[in-house]
């Protein structure tokens, strides 16, 4: 589990690479490419409109299905069982969330541009494919503990951030009012039947349906249609049963998502000319994504779970020292997947903000990733000289 994490960060990567260049290189030709007209029937032209948001409001349900099923074998089977141990992670996530959005706020406020205010979700989820792939960089000096506590706390902020984004959202209901009624009566029949099927343990084959059923409907109703995913893959009965078909499915969706969804996600939404980027630069929405990335999550996180620890929410993972969590804080402000999505619903008419956005969120994962890597290992050096 935590080795296919690691390999989504490298794929995406490796796929934001080949963006960047690709933009810079070529920018008719990546615009024209991932711009190219493609309409689905019945789904509405506001979701799905070319390539790009076929990618983005559509084959991103897969990864999503992905961390839902993952929370259900966690809830099932894993760090998300035990109450007490879950706690401490959501907490952190909420904190870390909170602390990013408040400083990205008063950083537009203060050095602008305040048209960028609206971007205040952009800052707040972190990427576990990302930072499982930068702690590879360092093995041995995390416990296994941590690494949970990271992964149940990345998958908690992923899930709170889609559901920000998807009543954030900017695009209206679509079709006339009998679509919508169809719609409400789809997304009804979609819980009922998901309840039912995860009774009797259905085949997965229908969660499938249900979940395709699903994102068309939040699609229709101008809801964050990706969050479908994540609902459908809840309720999908998974743990450690081959015959459950949580585990069927989730042993089909990672690879996918992986190795499939998550590069053209890279491609499409991370596309930077770079040639151009200096002169549309916004210093102030940079500085404010920069701040909101480190300072934020690490004030965020940090105070969340010291909070929670002195009033017994909570304890320190084992084997892990206050040093190693600071660090942990700040790895956490690596991410592009959910704050793309941020970026591409806030900022997509305006491509100078756009460009801003993406660079800021390259550098600050840079950043966090270096100073949180350097900080875990020499928590970790320091424990070991104690002992």
């Amino acid at each position: 589990m935590l080795a296919s994490e690691a390999a989504g960060g490298v794929t995406l990567t490796a796929a934001l690479l080949v963006a960047i260049t690709w933009a810079t290189l070529a920018p008719e030709g990546y615009t024209s490419t991932i711009s190219s007209s493609l309409h689905l029937p019945s789904v509405p032209a506001a979701v799905v409109s070319d390539r790009a948001t076929f990618v983005v409001n559509l084959l991103m349900v897969v990864f999503f299905a992905g961390i839902g099923l993952e929370i259900g074998r966690e809830r099932s089977v894993g760090a998300l069982r035990d109450r007490a141990t879950a706690t401490l992670p959501v907490i952190a996530a909420v904190g870390g969330m909170v602390g990013a959005a408040g400083v990205y706020l008063v950083g537009v406020a203060v050095l602008g541009p305040h048209g960028a205010a609206g971007g205040w979700g952009i800052p707040m989820a972190t990427d576990i494919a990302f930072t499982l792939a930068a702690l590879s960089l360092i093995p041995g000096r995390v416990s296994l503990s941590l690494r949970i506590f990271l992964l149940a706390l990345a998958v908690a902020d992923d899930v709170l951030s889609v559901v920000v984004l998807a009543f954030n959202g900017h695009v209206g209901p679509s079709g006339g009012a009998a679509a919508l009624v169809l719609a409400v009566a789809v997304v009804a029949v979609v819980l009922v039947a998901a309840v039912a099927a995860r009774r009797r343990r259905a085949h997965w084959s229908v969660w499938i349906v249900l979940c395709g059923g699903l994102w068309w409907a939040m699609a229709t109703l101008g809801i964050e249609p990706t969050l479908a995913g994540v609902i459908v893959g809840v309720m999908v009965p998974n743990g450690t049963d081959p015959a459950l078909p949580g585990v069927s499915l989730e042993r089909a969706v990672v690879p996918i998502a992986t190795f499939l969804v998550l590069p053209l996600f890279g491609i499409v939404a991370g596309g930077i000319d770079l040639s151009t980027v200096s002169s549309a630069m916004s210093g102030g929405l940079l500085v404010s994504l920069l701040a909101a990335r480190s300072i934020g999550k690490l004030i965020g996180i940090a105070g969340a779970v010291a909070i929670a620890v002195r009033l017994g929410l909570g304890a320190l993972p084992a084997e892990t020292s206050w040093r190693q969590m600071i660090g942990a804080a700040l790895t956490c402000g690596i991410g592009f997947t959910v704050p793309l999505l941020f970026a591409e619903q806030s900022f997509g008419a305006d491509p100078a903000l756009l460009a801003t956005t993406k660079v800021g969120l390259l550098l600050a994962s840079l950043l966090c990733a270096i100073v949180g890597l350097i900080t875990m290992a020499a928590g970790s050096a320091r424990s070991i000289e104690r002992d």
